[in-house]
């Protein structure tokens, strides 16, 4: 039986990615009337704010002045994954545009290889073809319309840039490694991808209808929200746990999908999740040291 410590942590952490699973549907809905600069723009403006308020309420730390060019870097790369994420969003369903994103995982860890001389054993070569072939089996059987409704190709290729440009954001965080709180982190993650998202946005700018005001307001307060309960888990939980919850992602989108959008998981849709997950848990190398959790708020 888990201890109350951990039962509370679960919750938490399980709160956190049904509010984060929220964020994806939410940017799906907008992105029926907003371009997904637009979206990102007013996500992150929205969820730095809340941060922001956060951080002087609660953790009383502030960025430093040494660490800009790595801010930077990261809300540009944070930026350009959301970008390319709530664009393939706006046209696939949401549990396929989670399998895909799903996938960034396996990229991180070809990166491991490639930028920091790691070893790639066996199970790894094995993790890559299932994901291909999980990839491989949605995008077919949804691009071809084969299975259900047919997804433009547009959208199919930012699904699968997507989870690439998580995984090279993650090396460039492993490269700038700070030590500074993640909230703080987190903040000025939000704040640099609402700055680099925002010319692109006004190129395309649309005056948002009064109507989806609540929407543009829940969106980034789900998204700060989601990361403080999620900030709040992992510090009481273990990394093999959280993982298993993690997965629980495809569960919300699913259910999201249908309440929300009429959508309907195909079963080529869903084993070729099942593939993808397969291999993100056979990709993951057990820690030499602590079970440890890094924070990043996507």
């Amino acid at each position: 039986m888990l201890s109350s410590s951990r039962s509370s942590g679960a919750a938490l952490c399980i709160a956190a990615v049904a509010m984060l699973s929220g964020v994806d549907a939410l940017a799906k809905s907008l992105g029926a009337a907003l371009s997904s600069f637009q979206v990102v723009f007013l996500r992150y403006t929205v969820a730095a704010l809340l941060l922001a308020l956060f951080v002087a309420l609660f953790v009383r730390q502030w960025p430093k002045r040494g660490q800009l060019s790595a801010y930077a870097l990261r809300g540009f790369l944070v930026a350009a994954t959301a970008s390319a994420f709530f664009y393939g969003l706006s046209g696939m369903p949401l549990v396929m545009a989670l399998a895909l994103a799903m996938t960034g995982p396996i990229y991180m860890a070809v990166l491991g290889t490639l930028v920091f001389g790691e070893r790639p054993g066996r199970h790894l070569v094995f993790a890559i073809a299932l994901a291909v072939a999980g990839s491989g089996l949605i995008v077919f059987t949804r691009g071809t319309g084969l299975a259900g409704p047919p997804v433009a190709l547009p959208a199919i290729l930012a699904g699968l840039l997507a989870p690439v440009i998580y995984a090279l954001a993650a090396v460039a965080m492993k490269q700038n490694a700070t030590s500074e709180h993640p909230a703080v982190l987190s903040l000025m993650q939000a704040v640099f991808a609402a700055l680099f998202s925002l010319p692109m946005a006004l190129v395309v700018w649309q005056a948002p209808p009064a109507a989806l005001s609540w929407q543009i307001a829940l969106i980034g307060l789900c998204g700060a929200l989601g990361f403080i309960l999620l900030l709040s888990g992992l510090a009481r939980v273990t990394v093999s746990l959280y993982a298993v919850i993690d997965y629980s992602a495809l569960v919300w989108a699913g259910l999201y999908g249908y309440l929300f959008f009429d959508e309907i998981p195909t079963v080529t849709t869903l084993f070729g999740a099942g593939l993808i997950v397969a291999a993100c848990v056979l990709s993951a190398r057990p820690s030499s040291g602590k079970d440890k959790i890094t924070v990043q708020d996507g």
